[in-house]
Parts: structure tokens; C-alpha cells; sequence
């Protein structure tokens, strides 16, 4: 995680202001990370460069940011709705990220229900 000016931890690291959502959490298991994080690297895309530690993406959408999973060697993690910065509107609106949650989630149970 990186520490803010302000002394707030954020899990991200982004050049503009992207609007997000985290589900925080840890990785209940007995196995270490060292055995866990070989299987994530295999099951999704590692990003490099947005996070403090790991960061893979789980899903991507179409034109309204993607969902990332965030961990940390001490099994800290977190899934993050990543929204989407429209750089022709001066500031983006608050509950976009929140309608995308929910487009996600409409989705997966359409998806599971198939």
C-alpha cells in the first residue's frame, strides 16, 4: 500500500484522479503467499507498476474501468472496482464506480444463472 501525504494508505498508485471502490480483506489459508501467488499469476493478468505489492486484473470492461485484485505478502488484500477518468468532464461523477459495481454484479448472476 502506499502512504498518502496525509497519512491515508491508498492500494493504488495512478497518475490522475481514478475513481475506485475496495472491498479490503486477507487471504484465509494456511499456505503462504510465496505458494498462493504462482497460482493468481497463472489465473490472471499481473499488472505491473499500479500497486505497492501485486496486482492482478480479474475482469475488464468495456469502456468503464475493470475489476483488480490487490495483495500483499502478509495475505492483506483487496478487490478493487476501478472506475473510468473521462478526462472531457471536469470532474467525474461520484457514483459512477457504484453503477458499475452494479453492472458487475448483474452480470455475474446473469453469467451464473446460464
Amino acid at each position: 500500500m502506499f502512504l498518502k501525504a496525509d497519512g491515508t494508505e491508498v492500494w493504488l498508485r495512478t497518475s490522475t484522479k481514478l475513481p475506485y471502490l475496495s472491498l479490503a480483506g486477507g487471504i484465509e489459508t494456511s499456505e503462504d503467499y510465496a505458494t498462493i501467488r504462482p497460482r493468481l499469476c497463472q489465473a490472471y493478468e499481473l499488472l505491473s507498476g499500479i500497486a505497492s505489492d501485486d496486482a492482478f486484473l480479474v475482469q475488464e470492461f468495456a469502456n468503464c474501468g475493470a475489476l483488480v485484485f490487490c495483495a500483499k505478502p502478509d495475505k492483506t488484500c483487496a478487490l478493487l472496482l476501478l472506475g473510468k477518468f473521462d478526462r472531457r468532464r471536469e470532474r467525474p461523477k461520484r457514483f459512477d464506480v457504484l453503477e458499475n459495481l452494479v453492472e458487475v454484479i448483474e452480470n455475474t448472476i446473469d453469467g451464473i444463472g446460464r
